[in-house]
């Protein structure tokens, strides 16, 4: 949990430092006068905080983001008492409105140029690596929920709308986001299936495991004192075959084990490519007590390697495409059951990152990240920097000022706005972690 914990923290830690420093370095810019730059909340008490110069630099305890506060400017602090005062010339509210829209939005493009570093980073060092239906001989392993929906075993999936996809994630992306058919290959010939609103919701339920290659096996490793160490198996063995039923996949084996819990039931075993009888006796669950291994697995990986160009290319192009991808995955959420509680704050995130640091996983998750907060700053809500921006395009557009009095009512609308979704998103966690 700490290793969780700590992934989250420091890719939100980097991300608010990076976008108030977007706002920071173009309010000096500008010459308008920074009070206040916090990374996360400092309700009441600040972690640690340091005067130097004007600015007060800190740390809060309450890690929800970050602020920057500029002299002259009517934020979340609804500091009014200084908005009474004479204006003067290291204000923001003093700035000519293109100064004020820069500032605005100098976090956004921060959160923006970030996203699009790390992704042409992600492509040059790692590639893309992708399972391909392509060279997938066994199709899909399916339970009864996926059979009830028309998936058979052995089916393999090609295609989403009549357009066909080499990857088998792009397949379950496009299936579950936007797809009214799936197109799978059975027995040499393809069918389309429809995408009901249950078929969508059990996609989203099954998470990223409800296409699930069948796949050839062999005994990895052998549980101490199991079923599967008296039985005699050994690293590397393969089971042919439960009780005389051929068992080539090891969705076979797994369906023919549970027919047979508690019982002794022999088995045949390749081992060093000669044939050995067994007798196990199967575990009450339908287990025999070991891991497996599939070579084949690892044949249906396709991996595509890019030059820098072509890295800086789709590093360019892919924050705009996972925006794209979140936005069509929340309007999912509003067509499928229960679609809310797949609505993750930060316990539900937690909950979703590795639990061994992984560095790769932590860019892209950072990068991800990032180029979702640029899309929801931009958002013209009064409080978001969009909220700001649009009062500032106004002002460029028609010639007059929003009053203050205009500028106060908006920010306390946007504060409550926030606030409500932020009450939304913790309690749906909560919801969560208690009755799941």
């Amino acid at each position: 949990m700490l290793i969780q914990i700590a992934t989250l923290m420091l890719s939100l830690m980097l991300l608010v430092m990076l976008h108030e420093l977007g706002h920071y370095v173009t309010a000096r810019w500008f010459g308008v006068r920074v009070e206040r730059f916090f990374c996360f909340f400092d309700v009441k008490f600040a972690i640690w905080k340091k005067k130097i110069g004007d600015t007060v630099y800190g740390i809060g305890w309450l890690p929800l983001g970050g602020y920057v506060k500029l002299s002259g400017m009517i934020d979340e602090s609804m500091d009014l008492d200084q908005m009474k005062q004479e204006p003067k010339p290291w204000e923001f509210r003093v700035k000519p409105a293109w100064q004020r829209l820069i500032i605005m939005l100098g976090g956004i493009i921060v959160n923006i140029i970030l996203a699009m570093i790390i992704y042409t980073a992600l492509f040059a060092s790692q590639g893309k690596s992708y399972t391909d239906v392509n060279k997938m001989q066994y199709g899909i392993s399916t339970d009864a929920v996926q059979q009830k929906l028309g998936l058979r075993n052995g089916d393999i999936p090609v295609g989403v709308n009549g357009i066909k996809f080499n990857s088998l994630e792009d397949i379950y992306k496009e299936a579950l986001l936007g797809g009214n058919t799936l197109e799978v290959k059975r027995d040499g010939k393809e069918i389309s299936l429809p995408i009901s609103e249950d078929f969508r919701t059990q996609i989203l339920n099954y998470k990223q495991g409800f296409f699930i290659p069948q796949f050839t096996f062999v005994v990895d490793s052998v549980v101490e004192n199991s079923a599967a160490q008296a039985a005699g198996l050994q690293k590397g063995d393969k089971i042919i075959a439960v009780d005389g039923f051929t068992t080539p996949l090891f969705s076979d084996f797994k369906t023919k084990l549970s027919q047979y819990k508690g019982k002794t039931v022999p088995l045949s075993i390749e081992r060093k490519k000669e044939p050995i009888e067994l007798m196990a006796t199967i575990n009450k669950d339908g287990t025999l007590g070991f891991s497996q291994a599939s070579p084949y697995l690892e044949t249906l990986i396709s991996h595509q390697d890019y030059t820098l160009g072509e890295s800086f290319s789709k590093g360019l192009i892919e924050p705009f495409e996972s925006i794209a991808t979140q936005v069509r995955g929340i309007g999912t959420l509003f067509k499928v059951k229960d679609g809310r509680k797949q609505v993750a704050g930060p316990i539900g995130m937690v909950k979703q990152m590795p639990k061994k640091w992984n560095w790769l996983f932590f860019w892209s998750f950072t990068a991800m990240i990032s180029a979702w907060l640029a899309f929801i700053n931009l958002l013209p809500i009064p409080g978001l920097d969009g909220g700001h921006a649009v009062f500032a395009i106004y002002e460029m557009v028609t010639g007059k000022k929003p009053s203050e009095k205009v500028l106060e009512k908006a920010q306390m609308v946007g504060v409550v706005i926030i606030l409500s979704l932020m009450v939304f998103v913790f309690g749906n966690d909560i919801v969560n972690m208690i009755f799941k």
